[in-house]
């Protein structure tokens, strides 16, 4: 009915000599049924051109403008309903593949804030991702660590996660950022890890290490062997730009989550007398409280060897 109702509404906005050329416009019709038959159109075009005088062409014109506005508004819904659609997490990365990336902001997440809003990370791999960072944070310029930091959470990334910007295992890097972390570390120390050219910022025990631009001139390299990176061929691919997709897609569905209860006083406690002589102003310094069990045992010891001691 609607659609019947569009079309009355449509043919009563063209004049008669365009109505009579054949040219019909229906809006559940698809695209090309609505700017006409294609064949048709360019015999028909000089016909209505003759025919139709140029106001009655100009008034169905613009009479016609709802038509396009509405067009282009269902082209818009249909593109914006398809790149809306969550991608499942990858199952290679570790990631739970019965769901998407969540909005999991102000919750329980340590690390890669930026990514707390579109992220298949839960708390175990934030601070994975952290103790990965404790070594690129050790004696490191400045700029190493910021670059080296964002690559690392770029395994939070939202489009990381669902597998459009990784493959297997690996996080897929532009070629630009790639390069941006590879120039911001050339003067900082690298040792050999494990077999193979892998490397990994040098540490207390490590027992070689050299300037970057010693090990390696080539970005690519660099990535591959650093961490769990790629490089992409080229920077029009899908491939992590530093950009998170919480900025650039938007946060995703809120992740359901109730902050845990607190943790109620230490055992010892209960024993303790209720009178308010006994409670200090404050409560107890905390280096105090974590003696107090080994006090209670050591004086229980104390008393029975005693207790013993005065039998013999």
């Amino acid at each position: 009915q609607a659609c019947s109702a569009a079309g009355r509404w449509a043919s009563s906005i063209w004049t008669p000599t365009i109505r009579e050329s054949g040219i019909a416009l229906s809006l559940c019709a698809m695209p090309w049924e609505m700017l006409g038959t294609p064949d048709l159109l360019p015999v028909q075009l000089p016909q209505l051109l003759v025919a139709a005088p140029l106001g009655d062409i100009a008034g169905a014109a613009l009479r016609s403008a709802p038509l396009v506005v509405l067009l282009m508004l269902q082209l818009y819904a249909v593109g914006a309903s398809d790149s809306d659609v969550l991608q499942p997490c990858s199952k290679a990365l570790g990631f739970n593949e019965t769901a998407g990336p969540k909005d999991r902001s102000s919750q329980d997440l340590q690390f890669c804030v930026e990514h707390h809003k579109r992220t298949c990370c839960e708390r175990n791999h934030t601070r994975q991702v952290l103790g990965s960072f404790a070594r690129f944070s050790y004696d490191r310029s400045a700029q190493c660590g910021q670059m080296s930091r964002l690559a690392l959470c770029s395994f939070c990334d939202g489009d990381v996660g669902s597998g459009v910007k990784s493959r297997a295992n690996r996080v897929v890097l532009c070629p630009s950022f790639c390069s941006r972390w590879f120039d911001s570390c050339l003067d900082d120390f690298f040792a050999p890890s494990g077999s193979g050219n892998e490397m990994q910022p040098c540490g207390p025990a490590s027992l070689v290490c050299s300037p970057l631009r010693e090990i390696t001139e080539d970005p690519a390299e660099f990535c591959a062997n650093v961490g769990d990176f790629s490089m992409g061929e080229h920077e029009d691919e899908d491939c992590f730009d530093g950009i998170p997709a919480a900025t650039a897609r938007g946060k995703g569905p809120r992740n359901p989550w109730a902050r845990p209860a607190p943790r109620g006083p230490p055992w010892w406690r209960r024993f303790m007398p209720s009178s308010t002589a006994f409670q200090f102003q404050g409560g107890l310094p905390k280096w105090i409280e974590g003696c107090v069990p080994g006090m209670v045992v050591g004086s229980v010891v104390l008393i029975i060897s005693w207790y013993v001691w005065r039998s013999d």
